[in-house]
């Protein structure tokens, strides 16, 4: 019978095939060994497969496998899905500017793929795309939601936890990112919002999130938990964080210098 995929062997096919059949978008060292009980075979496959571009390396021993039907060069991968299978069982969430993107914050659109977690901490291309896992605190690991891709389970910030990150990273000028909270309370618990506020590790962020928020007419009732979060801390932080000064008028309910 006439092979009609061209450029594949009989054993690559026959891999490919087994890896759908058990619906594994990843495929492992370990698992090619058990296909093939010979590992010098197991690991030449791997090394021709990836030499014509149908599976791609995320790390040492992991394998994106691209579908026996998909043309060579025009298959890309979801970019969340990716990030989830590189990161495995390590607790994370897709984060910074890539939710900011997904939730509407910016419409532009990031060049790389942030994946804060609690294990990882580098860059690297996979596919023609960008990826950054930041190391972060197992603190700041909270607030992510499920979405489904491809029958996959893979976590981004939620709505809420998006706006405490949009804070503590602010993309474009502080007057943005202000008008952009004012606009998404309408869309968001703020209690919520108030909850992970209060647990985020960082009091310059609590801080200038409890101005804001005031400013924007949130209720001292509500904002509450998020003041005696800060207890006795009297070090004072520039509101905006995008201006070098420390001019400007001083609130003392919220430990901040009103410099723009």
């Amino acid at each position: 019978m006439k092979n009609k995929y061209k450029g594949l062997s009989k054993d690559e096919i026959y891999l490919i095939s087994r890896a759908e059949f058990e619906k594994q978008k990843l495929i492992t060292t370990a698992f090619v060994q058990k296909v093939f009980e010979d590992k010098n075979k197991a690991a030449r496959i791997l090394v021709y497969l990836k030499r014509k571009g149908r599976i791609l390396r995320i790390e040492r021993g992991k394998y994106l496998l691209v579908p026996l039907k998909a043309p060579n060069q025009r298959w890309m991968p979801n970019e969340f899905l990716v990030a989830s299978l590189w990161m495995g069982n390590t607790p994370y969430y897709i984060g910074y500017s890539s939710a900011y993107n997904y939730w509407g914050l910016t419409e532009q659109v990031p060049q790389t793929v942030f994946i804060l977690n609690t294990q990882k901490g580098l860059k690297k291309i996979i596919g023609k795309v960008a990826y950054s896992a930041v190391k972060i605190s197992s603190k700041k690991i909270y607030g992510s939601e499920k979405i489904n891709i491809e029958d996959e389970v893979v976590f981004i910030s939620d709505k809420e936890r998006t706006l405490v990150d949009f804070i503590y990273k602010p993309m474009g000028s502080w007057a943005n990112v202000e008008g952009l909270i004012r606009e998404k309370l309408k869309e968001i618990s703020v209690e919520k919002l108030i909850r992970y506020l209060v647990r985020f590790p960082v009091v310059s962020v609590r801080k200038r999130a409890g101005f804001m928020l005031q400013k924007l007419g949130i209720s001292q009732k509500i904002l509450l938990p998020l003041r005696c979060s800060i207890g006795k801390e009297n070090t004072y932080i520039a509101f905006n964080p995008f201006i070098k000064s420390r001019k400007g008028k001083v609130n003392r309910e919220w430990k901040v210098i009103i410099n723009g």
